[in-house]
């Protein structure tokens, strides 16, 4: 914008040296219409060139309220696209909230029901159970429930394997009059 400016000024000063150069055409020393028709040609060409000017501001103006405009909606869509994120995110938390006020209302439910007795006498087993709960180990813990179904179908196969030995021992048993 700016170096558009600086031709454009470049443009008129020299446009304008130029008819100074021709002011007096007659070269007699006084003004006359020959003169004038100089000046105000200098004039008009001044004016073309600060209209030229103008025209190129008014563009620029353009463009930069174009620009401005598209900027604006842009923001404002992302303020509403957040908004609208930002209320489904608080929905999200509310009826979290609402759960767990449910699942207190549930357990409070439960904790009236119960005799005070016994829920003393849980309270007091609670440290114990807690330090047990820490002695374990967690990783031979993962390592054995990892291997259980195989143990319960090796299991599985003992029990079948044991009911068939039992079933042919009660069929000798029957052979022999037992």
């Amino acid at each position: 914008m700016e170096n558009l400016n600086t031709q454009m000024d470049d443009q008129l000063k020299n446009r304008v040296a130029e008819l100074n150069r021709a002011n007096d055409e007659n070269r007699d020393g006084r003004l006359d219409a020959a003169d004038l028709k100089a000046q105000l040609n200098r004039i008009e060409a001044q004016l073309e060139l600060q209209d030229q000017q103008n025209r190129g501001i008014i563009a620029n103006q353009r463009k930069r309220m174009v620009l401005s405009v598209v900027l604006c909606v842009i923001i404002l869509a992302a303020l509403a696209f957040f908004s609208w994120r930002m209320n489904e995110a608080y929905v999200n938390v509310m009826d979290a909230c609402n759960r767990v006020n449910d699942l207190a209302d549930t357990v409070q439910t439960s904790l009236d029901t119960l005799d005070q007795a016994q829920l003393d006498s849980m309270m007091q087993d609670l440290p114990e159970i807690t330090a047990q709960l820490k002695k374990v180990d967690v990783d031979a813990l993962n390592k054995v429930l990892t291997e259980l179904p195989a143990l319960m179908d090796t299991v599985n196969n003992l029990q079948t394997q044991v009911q068939n030995i039992s079933n042919w021992f009660s069929s000798l048993g029957s052979v022999f009059g037992r």
